[in-house]
């Protein structure tokens, strides 16, 4: 396990933990007693089962992926610094036609840097060329790794890659090139 899912599993234990804790409280206090309001329920029985309403929430609902975080109509691609497209930490945007490295170091900015994408969504009808070497695209030398959605007959849409060493292991935290072009109509 990667330390991010170990991370969220361990936190849907406790969180099944805190479940089972605040229905028990829920049990206990919700016993009969002389504070009851008029409607018959006491404060106490309320309050548990709120928590216990909130608890169950959070460990029904699922975690965000790529597919939840989506992208704008208007980019080619975006890489993430996280797994799961998480937007709270760096990323980079790529406009359609745009290429470039990934710079080793960011002092002043908190862009995406080489080396660290671990996840990513491809625009439908763009394709997006990566290299591992940060001279690869320079070079003329071939893509390390090609996600093509361009093609006419392509009715999946957009591709998302919630985890790279997942799906693409051998670009996981090794991307420092990319180039990304979009076409234009579904013809074209």
């Amino acid at each position: 396990l990667t330390p991010v899912s170990t991370i969220l599993v361990f936190s849907l234990v406790i969180m099944k933990l805190s479940l089972v804790i605040f229905c028990s409280l829920g049990a206990v206090l919700g016993a009969p007693s002389g504070t009851q309001t008029d409607s018959g329920s006491s404060l106490g029985s309320m309050a548990a089962s709120g928590a216990a309403g909130v608890l169950v929430g959070l460990v029904m609902a699922p975690s965000p992926d790529c597919k939840d975080v989506g992208i704008d109509r208007t980019l080619c691609a975006v890489l993430y610094d996280e797994e799961m497209c998480e937007r709270s930490n760096n990323y980079l945007s790529i406009l359609p036609g745009a290429q470039g490295m990934l710079p080793l170091i960011n002092l002043h900015t908190r862009g995406l840097r080489a080396n660290d994408a671990e996840s990513l969504i491809v625009r439908d009808r763009c394709k997006l060329e990566l290299w591992d070497k940060r001279d690869g695209l320079a070079k003329g030398s071939p893509p390390d790794l090609v996600i093509d959605r361009t093609p006419w007959w392509n009715v999946l849409g957009d591709k998302y890659v919630d985890e790279l060493d997942d799906d693409y292991e051998e670009m996981n935290e090794a991307i420092s090139a990319y180039r990304c072009t979009c076409r234009q109509s579904m013809w074209g």
